[in-house]
C-alpha cells in the first residue's frame, strides 16, 4: 500500500487540472442558485470526507447556513473528534442529532448484524439517523438540505442524478443539493487538502485499503463489506469496536 504522502502529493496535483477546477466551480455555481430559492437550507455533516467538502464549500458561500450532525453510540472513534477539531478551525457551530436510546442496544435486541443491517424486520436507521435530523432540520425552520452524495458511488446515485440533477425539490416541497455529485472520489481530497480543511484520521488508516475505498458509516459491516475484509480492517484499528460486534455474533 503507498504512503499517505504519496496520496497527498497525487492530490494536490489533481487540484490543479482543468477538469477538477470545472466541477468544483460547478458545484459554487450551484450552491449560489440555492440562495436564491429563498428558503434556508441546512448541511448534512456525517464528518466523512463527502460532507465535510460540502460543508465547507457551503459555509464559504452562505455562512449563515446551519450545520446538524448525527451522532450516537455507534460512531466510529475519529468522528467526534475530527467534526469538533474542523468545526473550531472555521468557526462552526455544530447542532447534534441524538436519538434517545442505544443503537448498539438495539442491535442486540433485533439481533441486528451483517445480514440484517438494512433488514425490514426492524426501523433502526429510520429511529436512530433520519427520524433525529429530520426533528432538527424542523426545529431550525430548513426548508431544504445540503448533502454529500456522489454519481461515482453507486448506479442508484448515478440515476438519481441523471434525472433530477444537483437541485430538487421533492413532492413534500422540500428542497435537495448535492453540489459535489459529479465529483470523483479523488476530487473530494483534493478539495480537502488544497482548503485545508483537513482529512478524517479514519481514510489515513490505509494498511489493508486505500483513502478512497474506505467509507465512513456506522459499525456495522455490510456483507459486501465483509467479504472485501472489512472486518480485518476493522479488527486492528479499532479492537474496542470489533470486541462490540463480536459480542454481536458478527463473523
Amino acid at each position: 500500500m503507498k504512503a499517505i504522502s504519496d496520496y497527498i502529493q497525487e492530490w494536490e496535483i489533481n487540484a490543479k487540472t482543468t477538469r477538477y477546477k470545472n466541477h468544483v466551480r460547478e458545484s459554487i455555481e450551484c450552491i449560489k442558485e440555492c440562495k436564491k430559492i429563498g428558503v434556508l437550507f441546512s448541511i448534512s455533516w456525517s464528518g466523512g470526507k463527502d460532507s465535510t467538502a460540502v460543508a465547507h464549500l457551503v459555509k464559504s458561500i452562505w455562512p449563515e447556513v446551519p450545520i446538524i450532525s448525527q451522532f450516537d453510540d455507534c460512531d466510529w472513534a475519529d468522528k467526534e473528534p475530527y467534526m469538533t477539531q474542523v468545526a473550531k478551525k472555521f468557526g462552526w457551530e455544530i447542532i447534534k442529532a441524538v436519538p434517545d436510546f442505544s443503537v448498539w442496544e438495539m442491535a442486540r435486541q433485533y439481533k441486528i448484524g451483517v445480514e440484517h443491517v438494512c433488514a425490514g424486520s426492524h426501523d433502526m436507521t429510520k429511529l436512530a439517523f433520519f427520524d433525529p435530523l429530520n426533528k432538527k432540520q424542523k426545529e431550525h425552520g430548513a426548508g431544504g438540505i445540503f448533502m454529500g452524495l456522489r454519481a461515482e458511488e453507486s448506479r442508484m446515485r448515478e440515476m438519481n442524478y441523471y434525472k433530477r440533477g444537483m437541485l430538487y425539490q421533492l413532492k413534500s416541497g422540500e428542497w435537495r443539493c448535492n453540489p459535489i455529485v459529479r465529483l470523483l472520489v479523488d476530487d473530494v481530497f483534493s478539495y480537502l487538502i488544497t482548503n485545508d480543511v483537513g482529512i478524517n484520521p479514519c481514510y489515513l488508516k490505509n494498511r489493508f485499503f486505500p483513502p478512497q475505498r474506505i467509507r465512513l458509516s456506522w459499525a456495522f459491516p455490510t456483507p459486501s463489506g465483509v467479504s472485501k475484509g472489512e472486518m480485518r480492517h476493522i479488527k486492528y484499528y479499532y479492537p474496542q469496536h470489533y470486541q462490540r460486534l463480536q459480542e454481536l455474533n458478527i463473523q
